[in-house]
């Protein structure tokens, strides 16, 4: 929603027309006292400071003072009022789709009354910018990123534990309660089935190792892309890096996440290292060339995640907007529209997607030890993307 200015022209005009009745009737006043001075003119009666006119207009004064007096203390109790209501609001950097963003918003107000105002950028941006507005944050809330990168940048948020955290399984929530899970990407294998037979389709990771494979595989560059950098941490995880030095003279490395599921719906590649709200978009789309390929040897599950800005201007409404993200109605409603799978296991299910606890999990995703990982990770990966064969 865009952040509209503060106006006032109702206000404004109300104190006009209230001047403006006041200045009319002290005319009026005015015009009979001199009325009244003329007449005791040519009376011939004897005026002092004391006579009526005199009396008129102190009466008359002292009367319009009280009534411009109070007409305004209202203007002024009423544009207060007004500057109070239009605090309501909060401020939100987010990475998600402007759609999403714009449904968020609006249902968001029109519950709470409430005002968002969405400034749209990329999760490594916009971590960036927090950090450099620390001393004045101009941002109240971000939703939503991988928590590992969360975690990294937690010194610029606030503790918060919302209520509606507390049925969320164990990893979703920062120990220190920085952050906390909204949503889960499920890492899956994307395959073109025009490419690909099914006798061919590929069902574990560790079936992408083989040589049969090379240039046929495409996945995100890790250093540019949260998502990709959850996949190989993953994979690291089961397979070491005998695992991912086999990947890597596989795979194409793209750029961004958005190339890799539109490469791959496209036919440019075979295979798509991806993530399943993607990936689905396409098949719940009538896509009759995109299967989506859970991997036996476990589903990466990476969660993504929101956070209170330290210091946040407006951090009761953002607390409000936090609980109002992860509420079971809300998660449910973006599942069901956009296919972003919840951090929530009692979210209501959507049918076409298989329920989660019918996966193979991979187990032991830690989002801090992935943190503290990150550096060492990508460091080796870029020697080995250098020297591959």
């Amino acid at each position: 929603m865009t952040h509209q200015p503060w106006r006032l022209p109702f206000y404004t005009s109300t104190f006009s027309l209230r001047l403006g009745n006041c200045l009319l009737m002290f005319t009026m006043l005015f015009q009979q006292s001199v009325r009244a001075f003329n007449l005791h003119a040519r009376c011939g009666a004897k005026l002092s400071p004391d006579t009526l006119f005199c009396k008129l207009i102190m009466r008359y004064s002292m009367t319009l003072g009280k009534r411009l007096l109070f007409s305004a203390m209202a203007v002024l109790l009423t544009l207060s009022v007004a500057r109070t209501a239009s605090t309501a609001e909060v401020v939100l950097y987010s990475s998600n789709q402007p759609e999403l963003l714009d449904m968020v918003a609006k249902n968001f107000e029109k519950r709470t009354g409430i005002k968002v105002t969405t400034v749209r950028l990329g999760t490594g941006e916009a971590m960036k910018r927090i950090a450099a507005e620390k001393a004045n944050p101009l941002a109240d809330i971000f939703w939503s990123g991988d928590v590992a990168v969360l975690e990294a940048a937690k010194d610029n948020f606030m503790a918060y534990d919302s209520p509606e955290a507390k049925g969320l399984p164990q990893g979703y929530v920062a120990t220190d309660k920085r952050w906390t899970a909204a949503n889960t990407h499920l890492m899956i294998l994307m395959v073109n089935t025009k490419l690909v037979k099914q006798e061919d389709m590929p069902k574990t990771w560790a079936d992408i190792f083989d040589p049969k494979w090379k240039g046929k595989i495409v996945m995100a560059n890790p250093q540019k892309s949260g998502s990709a950098y959850a996949q190989i941490y993953g994979l690291y995880k089961l397979y070491g890096w005998d695992g991912l030095t086999k990947l890597i003279n596989n795979a194409n490395i793209l750029d961004s996440s958005s190339l890799v599921y539109k490469g791959t719906a496209d036919g440019e590649f075979a295979v798509g290292i991806t993530m399943e709200y993607a990936a689905y978009r396409y098949v719940a789309g009538g896509s009759d060339s995109v299967k989506i390929v859970y991997p036996a040897d476990g589903v990466i599950s990476a969660p993504e995640g929101a956070a209170i800005v330290a210091g946040a201007k407006h951090a009761k409404e953002a607390k409000a907007f936090f609980d109002y993200l992860i509420s079971k109605d809300v998660v449910s409603e973006i599942f069901a529209k956009y296919y972003r799978r919840p951090a929530r296991p009692d979210a209501t299910k959507v049918e076409g997607l298989p329920n989660i606890h019918d996966l193979t999990l991979m187990k032991g995703f830690d989002p801090e030890e992935a943190n503290k990982l990150e550096k060492e990770l990508l460091a080796k990966w870029r020697a080995l993307v250098l020297h591959k064969k």
